[in-house]
């Protein structure tokens, strides 16, 4: 959007006279701020009408209602007191006689996570045929190729056919030696 010609410059003019009277209010209220006499403390010279003790209401210190004056004549007084005797000493236990000490059972045994499941094989069974002679090879997907395999062979270089059976291919893989069972599809 765009703004009038002068605009600006009004509101530039209007801004200035703003922050202008408002450090003029600043001022005017730090001069009419009164400042306490340091010999006399607030709680020996209360105003009128205000409990001793209380601090004024433009003050905003808190420490401004105690003494600043340190009297040392008195503090040599205080000092020069002998302390009331004790009636007991701190370091001893006032519990009534020492407590049995109950030892915690021993934490229970965590039971160990199981170990992660071994990652999905890359071979899958996908069919299964019987030979005229007695023999049996079976369909299998490896690493994204199509191989037909017998009893006794080698599927790429880690996997041995163990046994062929019309429901399930068995396979070892020779990396860690265990057996798998591929089922074939049905």
């Amino acid at each position: 959007m765009k703004l009038p010609a002068g605009s600006e410059k009004l509101g530039i003019a209007i801004l200035g006279v703003v922050s202008v009277l408002m450090v003029a209010r600043m001022v005017a209220q730090f001069k009419g701020t009164p400042i306490a006499d340091a010999h006399l403390s607030p709680a020996s010279t209360p105003e009128r009408g205000r409990p001793a003790g209380k601090a004024p209401s433009g003050v905003a210190d808190d420490l401004a209602r105690y003494d600043p004056v340190v009297r040392l004549e008195a503090l040599k007084e205080l000092d020069s007191r002998p302390l009331p005797p004790a009636e007991r000493s701190p370091f001893d236990y006032v519990g009534g006689g020492p407590q049995p000490v109950v030892a915690a059972p021993p934490p229970s045994p965590v039971p160990a996570a199981p170990p992660p499941p071994p990652p999905p094989l890359p071979l899958k069974a996908m069919g299964y045929n019987e030979l005229p002679g007695g023999g049996k090879e079976a369909v299998v997907s490896y690493e994204d190729n199509m191989q037909l395999v017998h009893e006794g062979e080698t599927v790429g270089t880690r996997f041995k056919v163990i046994k062929i059976t019309p429901a399930a291919l068995t396979v070892q893989d020779e990396t860690d030696h265990t057996t798998h069972e591929l089922p074939f599809p049905q």
